[in-house]
């Protein structure tokens, strides 16, 4: 895990010593005291700082996971192809998810980790995404209200970037593989 991934718990380890240096200044009015609880202070701001400028390996492929869902919500075949190696097998699989599937407003994406593999070029995202959805099957329409899936889903770094180069869907309970397109 990079530093930057939380930066809680050194900001409140910055601000509890921060607090012992207010604590002997207050009593003693030592000059070191208020030197060091001002560094303290400054520091914890770094931190926090520091995390909202550096985007980790991790956080980018999270945010390709929710820009992603979005795509797809959008059916923007395009944007959510852009997401994919061009050696990915799935690619004609998304084209023609996105013409029979419509995922609605309420998709929500949860439970989202990563993990990397070999020299951190290539990670795994584990997610969730919940969502009511609209089928269209040979002409035929088929509301599904609440549709739960569980996903791996394997990144490669490809240059500056982060696609997938293989998708693994997973039954939501068992956490056993299904096939992309079936009812579980």
């Amino acid at each position: 895990m990079w530093p930057t991934e939380n930066p809680w718990p050194a900001m409140i380890a910055l601000v509890c010593v921060a607090i012992i240096f207010g604590a002997r200044f207050f009593t003693r009015q030592n000059i070191s005291s208020l030197i060091g609880l001002v560094v303290c202070l400054l520091l914890a701001g770094g931190c926090y700082l520091l995390d909202q400028f550096v985007l980790t390996p991790g956080e980018q492929i999270i945010q390709n996971v929710y820009d992603l869902s979005a795509a797809v919500q959008r059916q923007d075949v395009p944007k959510a192809l852009s997401y994919f190696s061009n050696q990915a097998r799935e690619r004609d699989l998304i084209k023609l998810a996105l013409r029979q599937v419509k995922v609605k407003d309420d998709l929500r994406i949860s439970d989202t980790s990563v993990t990397f593999k070999g020299a951190g070029s290539v990670a795994v995202s584990h997610f969730r995404a919940n969502a009511s959805l609209t089928v269209d099957m040979v002409g035929v329409n088929a509301d599904i209200s609440y549709h739960p899936s569980r996903w791996e889903v394997d990144w490669q770094r490809e240059g500056n970037d982060w696609k997938i180069i293989q998708i693994h869907r997973l039954h939501p309970i068992t956490g056993k593989e299904v096939g992309f397109l079936s009812s579980h």
